[in-house]
């Protein structure tokens, strides 16, 4: 517990935004759950297992608030033309946001991810779901290597750039689009890249935890905003439960801005200059 509470403090104290245990789902084997509050009191509700029964678990909650689900893929790869297409490295972690909620797979060794995602996941396959990500060709191409076939998908850089009609968009990083998008810069630290070692390691680290679960949620918030959906209600808005099934409804949080856009509550980060680390997905 207390190497746990050191990875915390360290995570917080490098990104400017802030992780915490969630305290209304205990700690087992399979799973772990976290609060992460960005700058501006968005409130995501995380939770880390390679469980199919904890995947069901939040699916139950997580599908009865919304159609549209956000995903991203973990490590990024790396943005050097030089780099040869065999030497990109290979998806170990998924995240998956639908509103505010975010669910993280990752591979457990010696298995297979994807057929212990899609277990359970594959029910989003055949309702009326859709899925939006970042290089989102990168995760067709990956999961049909295991003839799983997703549907009903838009890539967040043709969105923008159909959008605004800025064809750069359509690779750009994440960063830039949601400015292009939503007016907002988020912090140069999410365009961090890690070392590969550490999202292969046995746990995730509650700082690559943070960093891939507000890059799902943003990238979501641009399509919801290009899509000019309804505001997200906030997470006791929803229907009650943690992340988790059978924990407890999270504490009432910070109250929306007035004047936020379709999108709902837009995380307002402070002016900063474009991160030379940012890639394209």
């Amino acid at each position: 517990m207390h190497a746990n509470a050191m990875s915390l403090r360290r995570a917080n104290a490098m990104m400017p935004y802030k992780i915490e245990r969630d305290t209304q789902v205990p700690v087992t084997d399979d799973q772990r759950c976290y609060v992460v509050t960005m700058d501006d009191g968005n409130i995501l509700r995380v939770t880390v297992t390679t469980s199919s029964i904890r995947i069901s678990d939040w699916l139950d909650i997580a599908t009865s608030t919304s159609s549209l689900v956000g995903i991203h893929a973990e490590p990024r790869l790396f943005k050097s033309k030089l780099v040869h297409t065999s030497l990109q490295p290979k998806i170990h972690v998924l995240f998956f946001a639908i509103g505010r909620r975010v669910l993280v797979v990752k591979q457990p060794r010696g298995n297979d991810l994807h057929r212990t995602m899609f277990i359970e996941l594959i029910r989003l396959h055949f309702n009326p779901y859709h899925f939006v990500g970042m290089n989102m060709e990168r995760i067709h191409r990956c999961l049909q290597e295991d003839h799983i076939y997703m549907h009903n998908t838009s890539d967040v850089g043709e969105l923008a750039a159909g959008h605004t009609g800025r064809e750069a968009l359509r690779t750009a990083a994440l960063k830039k689009i949601t400015q292009a998008v939503m007016g907002i810069d988020l912090d140069p630290v999410l365009s961090r890249r890690f070392w590969l070692n550490r999202w292969l390691s046995d746990g995730l680290s509650p700082e690559l935890v943070m960093q891939g679960s507000i890059r799902v949620f943003m990238a979501l918030m641009v399509a919801r905003t290009i899509r000019n959906y309804p505001p997200l209600p906030l997470l006791d808005q929803q229907q009650a439960g943690s992340s988790s099934a059978g924990s407890q409804a999270p504490p009432q949080h910070h109250q929306q801005q007035a004047g936020s856009s379709s999108a709902g509550s837009q995380p307002q980060h402070q002016q900063q200059g474009s991160s030379s680390g940012s890639g394209p997905n």
